[in-house]
């Protein structure tokens, strides 16, 4: 990733987000000086990604800087970002790329500009989950990518509002979606590898057991560790679009 942005190559999202992360874990001054050079041009290109799935990872990407950074620029950047988001939560009919804009405009509940939007996040999630939602048969017409998004957002859901009937959908969600995940698409597996680091974490937590209704025999640490082993060759063959096996694999690692 790093020769692709000094051959001025274009790298997306993802991969500043794992650039970012990378930074904040070792403060490293090259590092430091590549994430600025980039996050500047990332500022004045990123309205060119128009699909929802993109912005919703620059979105996330602007609100994670923000923890390291009080640049203006961002937080502008960030509120843009929310505001043509929220234009098309009405309109919206793909469960995946309606959940990925709701997780991002959840995450950006800190900024003074989105905090009342959650609760209204919250509610449209709660309706585009809920009408392909069918009790023990997951999403109607989903494939496994929408369950993946939707689980990912119904745990940020449950992150911001602690109500325990978003982390168990989350939970109903996902398991059945392990055996359909296609092998080849490195995204998706990387992204459900996440997923199952952030259930493996809640069922570390003795309270959260104690409270929700879990699955009993799941384990969910051998499972993220299973897919992210399917994925390791791949990941490495495909340079800065690998950028999410890195996120995915530093989460299972924090697991540890």
């Amino acid at each position: 990733m790093l020769d692709d942005l000094a051959r001025g190559t274009e790298v997306d999202a993802v991969a500043l987000s794992f650039l970012l992360r990378r930074y904040a874990a070792t403060g490293s001054d090259e590092l430091g000086d590549v994430l600025g050079a980039a996050l500047s041009r990332a500022l004045a290109e990123h309205v060119m990604d128009t699909s929802t799935t993109a912005r919703a990872d620059w979105l996330t990407l602007f609100v994670d800087a923000l923890e390291l950074s009080d640049d203006g620029r961002l937080r502008e950047a960030a509120a843009q970002v929310v505001s043509s988001l929220k234009r098309e939560w009405a309109t919206a009919t793909r469960v995946g790329d309606a959940s990925a804009s709701l997780e991002a405009c959840l995450r950006a509940s800190d900024l003074h500009e989105s905090r009342a939007l959650v609760s209204e996040a919250i509610d449209e999630l709660e309706r585009i989950v809920g009408r392909a939602y069918a009790p023990g048969e997951g999403l109607n017409g989903g494939d496994p990518s929408d369950h993946i998004r939707a689980s990912s957002a119904l745990l940020t859901a449950y992150e911001v509002s602690g109500r325990l009937s978003y982390s168990m959908l989350a939970e109903e969600l996902t398991r059945p979606t392990l055996r359909d995940l296609p092998t080849r698409e490195i995204r998706l597996n990387c992204d459900a590898g996440r997923v199952l680091c952030r259930l493996a974490s809640l069922h570390d937590d003795a309270a959260y057991r104690a409270a929700a209704v879990i699955a009993p025999d799941a384990d969910y640490r051998r499972d993220a560790e299973g897919i992210l082993a399917s994925q390791s060759a791949a990941a490495l063959a495909c340079g800065a679009a690998g950028a999410i096996y890195g996120l995915a694999l530093s989460e299972w690692l924090a697991l540890r």
